[in-house]
């Protein structure tokens, strides 16, 4: 066990609030004394409550520090959840800045220290943060060598700066490391920032690397993170104490919008360290001394699960069934309410039916999905009179800064949110939810809390990836030739994220809302086609991003059914994708991943490969999402009398323009392919008329590590300076689902239209 780690509520003179002081200054602190970057996280607001507005991201203060000892510090407002962006950042700072990659560290999301440079999700971090960074390290660099230059009395192109070192050109003994150049100065250094968020300008006319004399980036240095991770000692937000900090646990209702008609206390002040229930309209939560006591007092009040129905505790709700019938849902996701969305047209899909012999139609289903985190989400909140802080391993840091201001009536320059990584998160899960719930508590006892979601609030309450409903026509002439492709789909908004303790509390409008853009990708060229969007309203359950939204099911459905129409004409499914795209890029992961893998020419289903009851197949489909193209191909097994699919072997191809670490890059595309594997073979939502009764790890499954391919290759496409880097955290994901459907008809004949292909399911199809 890792022990937790214990922080301070007052920073002691030995802790200089980084803001005010550089803030003082005027400038860039280039001698500034940085402590331990986790360590500065940790700190609080000082007695004075002074403000902990973000810095100033026109100045370099904002973005970098040199220490006098030679090591230097990054600020960035994005986090890594996981998926090693940090050392990605740290990278493109390292080449930039010309500084050795081992001596940098980096401060993320706090912020108090950090930017705003927008949320963490939608492979955006490297593709929008990576060029800010690159070009505030740029103008470090120059800024070091305008000092360097005063320090030698010679012009700058008579200097080298080098690791952390500039030296005189063609003499090295006459060299002086950037915290010795630095030492007791102060710079004023603006870098002409201007915007926000994704459209930042950092220092827009500074000179940046030649992409061809990089030396860092593109290299596969290690991540910093993953000893402590494996070892058991990273400091997770979990893992997170703070003096005086009290325990919470929200209640829920066991109808999802029922209301709280009365509570009983009895017995829980018998509870040891019991301190007290927070109640306000419809959130209930309660608070101890200990994790173990707030615990007991909220089994003591919560609704209990029984075979034939609710048992209330001491707190009574009402009478709530107001979900759609499971079911049904497919029915209800096609009638409720929304625009319509034009994502492609040509020609006229209806005349070209009347003289087509033979027409092909499919629908493709895809469930409610939760995000599986095997860390509850948690945070803790210290809510004082004109003053909070939180810690929390939220993605949007700076978004929920403003969302607990909001939630509290606070001055936004009074709120701080120090950014820890959570165990687990892969999309807008409970991580803001939670940090709602800690802030009410804290502010009813008047002393910081810690609240952790128990497995049933994460698996019952957590944001759900929607179902989605998705129809296809396909029509070939009588030579094979494709004469007609139309796809509808029905997809509700992943925008409705209202956070569930402020609507319980009937609070201010808090959550990111409006209509969700259909995650759509249609790249094939076919005389007459048309691709529409349905819908995009809200459908029964709270539904937020899970990873690669919607366009997991989206890809599923388009490239199962591309399939089902090249076996309609008999032809091999790789050349029939040749055959009918046009973006060279796609061609080129495809291509890339069929010599990977072996592939042989012919149509699928053709060659019947068993061994006894175990039947092999393959499958094959691409995405681009947001620019990275990637081609996946995997082997399966069938087992023909249980219907256990087992996934053997794994080839990605994926073109992400220029890659900054391989090995990064890498370990991202395995996660994927593990995750999504999951959500292809196990993973639904259940539920009844009332709320989620897939609740834990039996009723929600996910994959098991014997079920983890035995080889997952990975071919790196197009990896060329020419090409800007582009998002890696989620476009792997999307094949995957059809991939194994493929595989499972070329296996055994039968197509599989409905995710989880769990083996009741599978073994149904066959029969």
């Amino acid at each position: 066990m890792n022990a937790p780690l214990k922080l301070s509520r007052k920073a002691g003179p030995t802790s200089p609030n980084r803001r005010n002081f550089m803030k003082a200054s005027g400038g860039l602190l280039i001698a500034f004394s940085l402590l331990d970057p986790v360590v500065a996280m940790a700190q609080t607001l000082g007695a004075d409550g002074a403000s902990v507005a973000p810095p100033n991201e026109s100045e370099l203060y904002a973005w970098l520090a040199i220490h006098p000892d030679n090591t230097a510090t990054l600020f960035t407002g994005k986090v890594d959840v996981g998926t090693g962006t940090e050392i990605a950042l740290a990278q493109i700072a390292a080449e930039d800045l010309d500084f050795p990659i081992d001596k940098l560290s980096v401060v993320m999301g706090t912020t108090s220290t950090t930017v705003d440079q927008g949320p963490s999700f939608g492979s955006r971090t490297v593709r929008y943060a990576g060029p800010q960074i690159r070009h505030a390290a740029a103008a470090g660099r120059q800024a070091l060598l305008g000092l360097a230059a005063k320090h030698f009395k010679l012009p700058i192109n008579q200097l080298v700066a080098k690791n952390g070192v500039i030296s005189v050109a063609g003499d090295p003994s006459q060299s002086i490391t950037y915290g010795a150049l630095v030492s007791g100065k102060r710079l004023n250094v603006n870098i002409n920032a201007s915007g926000t968020k994704f459209d930042m300008k950092v220092a827009p006319d500074i000179k940046v690397k030649d992409p061809s004399t990089y030396t860092v980036v593109g290299q596969p240095v290690h991540r910093k993170d993953i000893p402590g991770k494996v070892t058991g000692q990273f400091t997770y937000v979990q893992d997170v104490k703070v003096d005086g900090m009290l325990h919470g646990r929200v209640v829920r209702p066991y109808g999802v919008e029922a209301n709280l008609v009365s509570i009983d206390e009895a017995g829980l002040k018998d509870i040891p360290g019991f301190v007290q229930i927070v109640r306000r309209d419809n959130f209930l939560g309660v608070v101890a001394e200990t994790e173990w006591g707030a615990i007991q007092a909220a089994e003591k009040l919560g609704s209990k699960l029984n075979p034939s129905g609710p048992t209330d505790g001491q707190a009574k709700w009402s009478n709530w069934h107001g979900l759609p019938e499971q079911k049904e849902i497919w029915n209800v996701v096609r009638n409720e309410t929304g625009g319509n969305t034009l994502v492609a047209a040509k020609g006229s899909v209806d005349i070209a039916l009347r003289t087509a012999k033979k027409v092909i139609k499919a629908t493709y289903e895809t469930p409610f999905q939760t995000h599986g985190s095997i860390g509850p989400s948690c945070a803790i909140a210290d809510v004082k009179k004109d003053r909070a802080t939180f810690w929390s391993g939220t993605q949007m840091p700076h978004q929920t800064r403003r969302d607990m201001a909001k939630l509290l009536g606070m001055d936004p320059n009074r709120v701080e949110v120090k950014w820890f990584e959570a165990s687990g998160a892969y999309g807008r899960n409970g991580l803001e939810h939670v940090v709602a719930d800690a802030a009410i508590m804290s502010q009813a006892v008047g002393h910081p809390v810690r609240v952790q979601w128990m497995r049933w609030d994460e698996h019952g309450w957590d944001p759900k990836e929607p179902a989605i409903t998705q129809d296809l026509l396909g029509a070939l002439d009588d030579k094979g030739n494709v004469v007609a492709y139309r796809y509808q789909s029905w997809i509700p908004t992943t925008f409705n994220t209202h956070l569930i303790a402020v609507r319980l509390v009937n609070g201010p409008d808090i959550g990111i809302t409006g209509q969700g853009r259909p995650s759509i990708t249609y790249a094939y060229d076919f005389d007459n086609s048309s691709v529409v969007c349905h819908g995009e309203g809200h459908v029964a359950l709270l539904s937020s991003w899970l990873r690669a939204p919607a366009q997991f099911e989206t890809t599923f459905a388009m490239e199962s059914f591309i399939d089902e129409i090249a076996a309609a004409a008999g032809q091999d499914p790789l050349s029939f994708r040749l055959a009918h795209v046009q973006d060279q890029r796609a061609i080129d992961v495809l291509r890339a991943a069929a010599q990977a893998y072996g592939w042989k020419s012919r149509p699928s289903h053709a060659e019947k490969q068993s061994e006894g009851n175990i039947a092999h197949g393959r499958g094959i489909a691409w995405v681009d999402r947001d620019g990275t193209r990637v081609a996946t191909i995997a082997d399966v097994t069938v087992n023909r009398k249980t219907g256990e699919v087992l996934v053997k072997r794994v080839v990605v191809a994926q073109d992400c323009g220029l890659v900054i670490n391989p090995d990064g890059l890498k370990n991202q595309i395995e996660g994927n392919i593990i995750q999504s594997i999951s959500r292809t073979l196990h993973e639904e939502i259940m539920f009844d008329r009332a709320h989620v009764t897939s609740r834990d790890w039996v009723g929600y499954p996910i994959l098991r590590f014997n079920e983890i391919p035995d080889s997952i290759e990975i071919v790196m496409v197009n990896n060329r300076a020419e090409y800007p880097p582009n998002g890696s955290g989620e476009p792997s994901t999307c094949p995957t689902g059809a991939v194994l459907s493929n595989a499972i008809f070329d296996a055994v004949g039968v197509r599989m239209r409905q995710i989880p292909f769990r083996p009741a399911r599978v073994k149904a199809a066959m029969a």
